[in-house]
């Protein structure tokens, strides 16, 4: 969270594009917080998009650049759908994060880690130190696999800091997600 992922994604379909490539970018059908189809930044950064339902669609996508957002809110299908791709000779960029909140691998991510030519792992400063954080922890209690949410939900950390208590001020419950 707040590492970076969507402004690199976005940087990196815009690169292609203006080097002449078919670009598409695409994020999940269920990711509405920002824009309702639009990749788009924690800072209002926006880039026009397709959403998907289920990553299966993603092979019926022609461009040879496609670039998906928030990769990691699909628990099945997204690695066969990326081979799919790569076999068909497409340049597939994922953004999303590799372990979930209980510090444990996000559905299909570590398969793709493995496949993957070039992995960008971005960090964000820690909460507590402000030294690079690969870890993200939930200020709320909830078991559910997948939460849309943004700041004030999530909080950064390093691997010092992983198991520190939560702050004080954090909310019982996740607030509500904008339709």
């Amino acid at each position: 969270m707040f590492a970076g992922k969507t402004t690199r994604l976005i940087e990196m379909l815009t690169e292609a594009r203006g080097h002449g490539e078919d670009v598409c970018a695409v994020k999940p059908a269920i990711d509405t917080r920002y824009h309702a189809t639009n990749i788009t930044t924690h800072t209002g950064t926006s880039l026009e998009s397709q959403t998907i339902k289920e990553p299966h669609e993603l092979t019926a996508l022609h461009a040879q650049v496609i670039g998906l957002d928030e990769a990691h809110f699909f628990t099945t299908g997204l690695h066969a759908a990326v081979l799919t791709l790569v076999e068909r000779g497409r340049h597939v960029i994922l953004a999303g994060l590799d372990r979930t909140s209980m510090n444990e691998p996000f559905h299909e991510m570590g398969l793709l880690l493995v496949e993957a030519d070039i992995v960008h792992k971005l960090t964000a400063p820690c909460a507590i130190c402000k030294r690079p954080a690969v870890h993200t922890i939930r200020l709320f209690d909830s078991t559910d696999p997948i939460v849309i949410g943004g700041e004030g939900m999530f909080e950064n950390r390093c691997r010092a800091h992983l198991n520190a208590p939560r702050r004080a001020s954090a909310p019982s419950q996740p607030p509500p997600t904008k339709p």
